[in-house]
């Protein structure tokens, strides 16, 4: 999922439900064509993500909750200790029903785990739960199979680490964000939050942000500080913008029609 998605699909899930017209004049107040927006509306009412009883309205699935909560969980990982244990997930999926092999495997990789084979995946945190939830969401609970336990003969946990994931890559890209982040951001948004307004602008600048977390958060295995090298950057950049991002929610006045997309933020 697109972290465009990531992003409506989080601002429904914060609300009873949403008209379209709501939806398109905020991120029209971004840029972004009614049409993407649309569109975007579309594809996840038809993967099963969002569903629409009423006209022209949106609310969020049982499957939608279950995405966004699982994705969410993957920052508050930060710092926490490791069993030294790994999950493997090893799946056998024929030909015919590659579109629901083609869904598993990005599920899992959005998720954190790592290829180390073609079909087999590891992660070194047990998501055995939202495993199984996948498995059961595309009828393949019987072409699993998940172990749990080390690798033998053990290897030097960082070597392998780097062969699963492009952790130099992403580091580049934490530390060009963050300098972004402390440079250019955090003296925009500074005026913002002193001058008085509907929250608007605020929530608009909420977004942006949110939506570059997410997308960061996407592509972060949010590995084990054990498994991490000491230069490794996306702890402080995520922890930063976390606390930026609950500094515009606390802006945007309490009587704004925007407030209640960013209260559970809070």
């Amino acid at each position: 999922m697109l972290s465009l998605e990531k992003q409506i699909l989080f601002l429904i899930s914060s609300t009873e439900g949403i008209e379209v017209k709501r939806l398109v004049e905020i991120y029209e107040a971004r840029g972004v064509d009614h049409q993407v927006i649309r569109n975007a509306l579309l594809r996840m009412k038809k993967e099963g993500y969002l569903c629409s009883k009423e006209r022209s309205k949106y609310e969020i699935t049982a499957q939608g909750l279950d995405f966004i909560t699982t994705i969410n969980q993957k920052p508050i990982l930060i710092g926490k200790p490791w069993d030294g244990k790994w999950l493997t997930v090893m799946f056998e999926v024929p030909e015919s029903e590659r579109k629901k092999r083609d869904s598993l495997r990005s599920d899992l990789l959005q998720l954190g785990f790592g290829a180390l084979y073609k079909s087999v995946y590891v992660s070194p945190w047990d998501y055995v739960e939202e495993v199984l939830r996948f498995a059961k969401q595309y009828d393949l609970e019987n072409r699993l199979t998940l172990l749990k336990g080390s690798f033998i003969p053990q290897e030097q946990p960082q070597f392998l680490v780097k062969k699963l994931w492009p952790l130099d890559d992403l580091n580049e890209v934490y530390g060009s964000k963050i300098k972004w982040f402390r440079s250019e951001f955090s003296s925009e948004i500074e005026p913002l939050i002193r001058a008085p307004s509907d929250g608007l602008a605020l929530f608009v600048r909420f977004l942006e942000l949110g939506e570059l977390l997410a997308d960061l958060t996407l592509k972060d295995p949010m590995l084990p500080e054990e498994l991490l090298d000491k230069n490794w950057l996306g702890k402080a950049c995520i922890q930063e913008m976390q606390q930026c991002l609950r500094q515009l929610a606390n802006a945007i006045p309490l009587q704004s029609p925007y407030r209640s997309f960013v209260d559970s933020f809070l």
